[in-house]
């Protein structure tokens, strides 16, 4: 399933010590300016808004105060369209937000500045839905995952650079002000080896959550992830255990475990030579209702608006590939390698990892996608 014009894997991670400068390197600008107002409000259009979504209760209600709820704007964003897979949930999100539901996934292009999706069952079939945007310049939230194939993740990536469109792939694991302390102690400081754990029902709503966390605080550190294995009894439960090999700058390796626990929203410590016992970092939610969605849930939304006003990315091209290529590893290590170790060009291009999860009662969503998609 290679696509045309693929980004060369192999070559992208022979570069050894350059990924490391690369994944350290901090935001990274779009290739062109970007044709969003810098001023004023900006026009967001929504994709996969209620099944399995971010959208309808924590992003939603803080960009388009709901009518008679206790909400507050908390962007200079607003919705003003929106489209899902079920034309009947698009039409209750828009009458919930106050937006116009399309009838198509690409109605929105030259309707609005920007495009958030909200949704997970549509992962493997991202690469569809966003080509619109992608060639539109249109500045694009993609959640987590990104994708279920590195082909359709370097299919996005080339469109997005061809086209100068600024991406952001958030993890709410990645956006909050624990990470950024904890990936400026790293920055400065030479690592040992680490320990984190996240709360995840399985491996790829949400120990997804923990990856990017990882890569954040370690690898976007200046420290590339070269190799992972995944032990756990099932893919679709938790506990479960990733262990990452990290090479430094210098080309020293470490390592560092990732514990996926049912009771634990997100922690990282971090062991040094010169820190006994190491260095904990751990997210919170916030203490009230308007502290938790700010604190947690706003962010990501602010790191879109800033990227979407300016066209600074927070985070490189490279670095978005880098942590699916990760999040991928982690997966084929586990349904493919019975938990042994995986290095991330090991992986092949048009290997595809699973969506539905069985027991979920939303789950014929990816049926739903596959017939109308493909794939």
């Amino acid at each position: 399933m290679t696509l045309p014009g693929d980004i060369n894997r192999r070559a992208f991670l022979a570069r050894g010590p350059a990924l490391g400068a690369a994944l350290a390197a901090g935001p990274a600008m779009a290739a062109q300016t970007p044709t969003v107002p810098h001023h004023g409000v900006l026009r967001v259009g929504c994709l996969n808004v209620m099944t399995y979504s971010h959208l309808p209760h924590w992003w939603g209600p803080l960009i388009n105060p709901r009518e008679a709820q206790k909400d507050l704007a908390f962007t200079g964003m607003r919705m003003t369209h929106c489209w899902d897979l079920e034309a009947e949930h698009a039409k209750q999100f828009a009458q919930k937000f106050g937006c116009a539901a399309v009838e198509r996934f690409d109605d929105m292009v030259g309707e609005v500045d920007a495009i958030i999706s909200g949704g997970y069952h549509c992962h493997g079939w991202n690469h569809i839905l966003h080509e619109p945007y992608l060639k539109a310049g249109l500045p694009n939230l993609i959640n987590r995952p990104f994708s279920n194939a590195l082909a359709k993740a370097n299919r996005m990536i080339n469109a997005a650079q061809t086209h100068g469109t600024p991406i952001l792939n958030p993890s709410a694991y990645e956006h909050n002000d624990t990470i950024d302390r904890a990936q400026a102690w790293v920055k400065e400081n030479k690592v040992l080896c680490y320990n984190a754990t996240t709360a995840a029902e399985d491996y790829p709503t949400h120990g997804v959550h923990g990856v990017y966390m990882v890569v954040k605080v370690i690898a976007e550190a200046g420290n590339p992830i070269v190799s992972v294995s995944y032990r756990a009894q099932r893919w679709d439960r938790t506990p479960g255990v990733l262990t990452f090999e990290h090479r430094d700058a210098e080309g020293r390796p470490f390592f560092g475990t990732l514990h996926l626990v049912p009771d634990s929203l997100g922690t990282i410590r971090i062991h040094t030579a010169e820190t006994y016992g190491g260095k904990g970092f751990e997210i919170y939610t916030g203490s009230s209702r308007l502290y938790g969605r700010t604190s947690f849930w706003g962010p990501t939304l602010w790191q879109f608006e800033k990227m979407a006003r300016t066209g600074a990315m927070p985070e490189s091209y490279d670095q978005i590939l880098h942590k699916q290529q990760v999040f991928l590893a982690g997966w084929y290590s586990m349904l493919k390698r019975q938990g042994g170790t995986v290095r991330l060009e090991e992986v092949p291009e048009d290997w595809q990892s699973p969506i539905k999860i069985e027991g979920r009662p939303d789950n014929g969503t990816v049926d739903r996608f596959r017939e109308m998609f493909g794939g």
